[in-house]
Parts: structure tokens; sequence; C-alpha cells
């Protein structure tokens, strides 16, 4: 496994049980390890089959089982240090309507500690769960392999009984120290704790030249194609098969296609008809509604960028009159946890109040945040971003709008809506294995053979760069 980054498979797949959503990731990382071995092997033979199995293999061990095992262990040194029980809290904010780390502060907040303390408790629990992981994929299995390498070859040529013990240069104490060292005085250190760390620790210590250069085309070249590269890929498919980049998920699909099936109630209705309905028409506000908005960054403000617009559900009180309006809007207010012990609403969801549609209705929206986001959109101490949630629920609309085109009579009825549901689930399958397909071919096979072109024609010799000197033209001695 190259793993650049944990984030990089939080697009792949959405609906999941735990177990389900290693599927892809195992599936990607079995292919990858598979394919650079093989790789290697047609060069380098054993020795350099032996390292990129190692290092991939250890590096998908560490990734799905160790990292999550290390933060499980960091949650429960916090929670002895604050001699707080349950002490797991997010530090992420939007300052308007999801403050997870206030909250934490207001309504558990552990006696004798400031806020500053414990966001640098929290901080460094993050910070050093990065730079072990870092320091182990990127210079302890480097070094391991390296000694193995020797071992091996030097028991090759000399075939008698060995008694020594395995060791690699520096041992534990000599990579902390060079760790220690990096981080502080060169700037391959201060990257390890971002997402060229692992890819620094082993440029770092690296045999030679060449193999630097090797490590670097790998593992950076590596960074497209796990971040990206499967999103783009259905991108371009949805903008082919609809006009629209992206598509909705089957496990959204579902939960909308029910509500809509309970909607119909085995009636048929109009194109039109439905989707006024379904969707709703423009609505404004009444006058003189004041909205908090959180303060903008200098990028933010570089950009353009809107800010969250946000209204207190007792300030909102204040403008409605409807009485199912008011509990359509205290009802949007549970999409989200009470800021400082008080219902919140955005602007959107104020509208969205206003607006009696289907695709606004707060149960429905209830559903599907939920189950996107594991429920942790109403924990109060989780942090769920408000844009995400809102771009699935454009995709929700986009997916109605869908409904309604793919209608030949001018009807709407509980047919069409199966029908388009698993023309849905056919064009998500069919694009995430494109995108899979393209992402494991070049991580398995295309970045390594462009590794293995540029060590070629930079010197002449179609060789493995850690046992090859490739100055004196002859393998490296054991």
């Amino acid at each position: 496994m190259n793993p650049i980054t944990s984030g990089r498979f939080s697009t792949a797949i959405t609906k999941m049980t735990k177990a389900d959503a290693l599927a892809p990731i195992v599936a990607l990382e079995a292919t990858v390890t598979i394919g650079r071995t093989y790789q290697a092997y047609k060069r380098g033979k054993w020795d350099e089959a032996r390292e990129r199995f190692i290092e991939e293999s250890l590096g998908a061990l560490v990734w799905l089982t160790g990292v999550g095992a290390m933060n499980k262990l960091g949650d429960k040194v916090i929670a002895k240090i604050l001699k707080k029980p349950n002490a797991n809290f997010d530090v992420g904010t939007d300052k308007v309507l999801r403050t997870p780390f206030e909250n934490f502060m207001k309504k558990a907040a552990p006696k004798g500690f400031t806020p500053k303390q414990v966001a640098l408790i929290k901080g460094a629990k993050v910070l050093t769960s990065v730079i072990l992981t870092n320091l182990f994929i990127g210079f302890v299995v480097p070094k391991v392999n390296q000694a193995l390498t020797n071992k091996l070859r030097h028991e090759r040529k000399h075939p008698h009984p060995q008694n020594g013990q395995l060791t690699f240069k520096g041992g534990a104490i000599g990579a902390i120290n060079k760790f220690t060292n990096a981080i502080e005085n060169t700037n391959t250190g201060k990257l390890l704790s971002s997402d060229a760390g692992i890819a620094g620790g082993r440029m770092y210590n690296a045999r030679s030249k060449e193999e630097r250069r090797e490590v670097a085309i790998r593992d950076i070249g590596s960074i497209y194609f796990y971040m990206w590269a499967q999103g783009h890929a259905r991108n371009l498919l949805n903008l082919a098969e609809s006009g629209k980049a992206s598509r909705l998920n089957p496990a959204t699909a579902e939960i909308l296609d029910k509500h809509l099936v309970e909607f119909l109630n085995n009636r048929e209705m109009g194109v039109e008809e439905f989707r006024r309905a379904v969707l709703g028409k423009k609505i404004t506000l009444p006058q003189g509604i004041k909205f908090e908005t959180a303060e903008q960054s200098y990028f933010a403000k570089l950009t353009n960028k809107t800010p969250l617009e946000v209204i207190k559900l007792s300030e909102a009180k204040k403008f409605i009159t409807d009485q199912e309006i008011l509990e359509r809007a205290a009802e949007m207010s549970k999409l989200q946890p009470e800021r400082l012990g008080e219902p919140v609403l955005t602007k959107q969801q104020l509208i969205d109040s206003f607006n009696k549609a289907e695709i606004n209705n707060p149960k429905l929206l209830e559903k599907v945040f939920t189950e996107h986001t594991g429920g942790a959109n109403k924990e109060e101490f989780r942090f769920i971003s408000n844009k995400p949630l809102y771009k699935l629920k454009s995709e929700m609309e986009n997916y109605v709008d869908t409904i309604c085109k793919s209608s030949k009579n001018g009807k709407i009825d509980k047919k069409l809506l199966e029908t388009v549901q698993k023309k849905n689930l056919m064009y998500n399958g069919i694009n995430f294995m494109v995108g899979f397909g393209i992402a494991a071919m070049f991580l398995s096979t295309i970045i390594p053979k462009i590794q293995y072109y540029v060590t070629r024609k930079t010197t002449g010799v179609d060789a493995f760069p850690g046992v090859y000197d490739f100055k004196n033209n002859h393998e490296v001695e054991a």
C-alpha cells in the first residue's frame, strides 16, 4: 500500500456497512500490491519484489487497522488526562451552525482545564498519531526492508550458518533521532505530518539518488490516483450520461424512492403536477429577517465565498405566523445539534420550511442526512460540514428532475420510479468500476513502468536501484 493520506478513500463508495466499506479499499490495495510486486519482480527479481510486497502490505495493514487503533488509544489517553470517560469531540466548526468544541466545553468541560489547554491536548493526540504512523511507514519499514535484503543477499553469497541478529543501520534509536532532527531542521521532516510525510520518509531513507527518484515518481505520482482519479472519472462519465457531473448515490436514491412511492400512494400524477409537488416553487422570505454569518477568512473573501447564514429558531418564530411552517422550521432545526443549547436554522432551511415541497420534508432530510453521516450530523460533539449535506440535497433535486424527464407518456407512477432507480444503480456501478479500474491500472502498473522507464533512460541500465551501483555499473555487495 502507498498510503499517502488516510482520507483518500472517503469518496470511493457511499452506502456500506463498516465491513462492506473496506471491500473496495482492500480490493484496490490488493490490486496495487500484486501489480507493483509483479512489476518489481520482472525487473529486480526476488529482492525488489520482496521489498515492494513488504512495503505495500505493511502499509495497508497500518492504515486499515493500526491508525484506527492508535486513535482509539489516543482517545483513552485524552479521557484519562481530562478525567472524562467519554472525552471524544471534534474541533472543526463553521462558527455559526455547528460548534462541537464550544458545546463540549460548555456541557462537559473538565474542571481545571482551559479551552486552550483542551485544544492543545487534542492537537497533540492527532499530531502524535500522524507522526508515529509516518515514522513507522516512512522510516522503520524502509530500514527493515533494506536490512532484510542485505542479510538475504549476504546469505546467498555466503551460505554457511549465520548467528548474527537482524538489525538495520542505526537501529530504532537511530531512526528516531534521524526523525527528530529531520522534523526540526529539514524540509522533508516538516512535511512528515502532512500527506507527503510518508513519501518524504521513504525518499529520505533511499539508498541512492536513483532509488530516491523512483520513490518520488511512485509516491507523489500516486497521490492523484488515490485521491481524485476515481471521482474525476465518474464525473466525466456522469456528464456524458446525463449532462451533470454528479449522480445520486444508491443509498440516498433508495430512501428518496421509498418516500416518493409513499407520496404517490398508488396513484398516477402528471409530470408538471409531480414536479411542483416534489420540488416546490421559488420562495421569498418575509422582510426584516436578520441572519448571523460566520466571519469570513481572508481566503474566503478573495474567492468571494458566501458565508453561511444562520438564525436562531427563537428569532425565526417572530416572523412565522403559519403553524405548519413553524412546525417544519422546528423539525428543520433538528437536522443539526443545538448550538450552545439553542436550536438554529440556516437560511436555506428556513426557505425550505416555507416551501412545502416533498424534497424539503424534514422527515425525509433527517433520514437522508442520518444515513449519509452515520448519525454524526445530529451529535453535538461531532462536526459535519453543512456544504456536502446540501450538495446531496441538490443531487436529490437533480434525480427528481431525471424522473420527470424519463416519463414517456407525461405521467409519473411507481413503475417509472423503479425504472429510474434501477438505471441510476446501474450507472453508479458502471462508473464506479471504470473509475476503480483506471486508478488500479495506474497505481499497480503504469506508474511503476514510468519509474522504471525513467531509471532506464537516465542510467542506461534496467536494474533495481536498491542493490545496483549505477556509477560503477555493478551490483552492490551485500
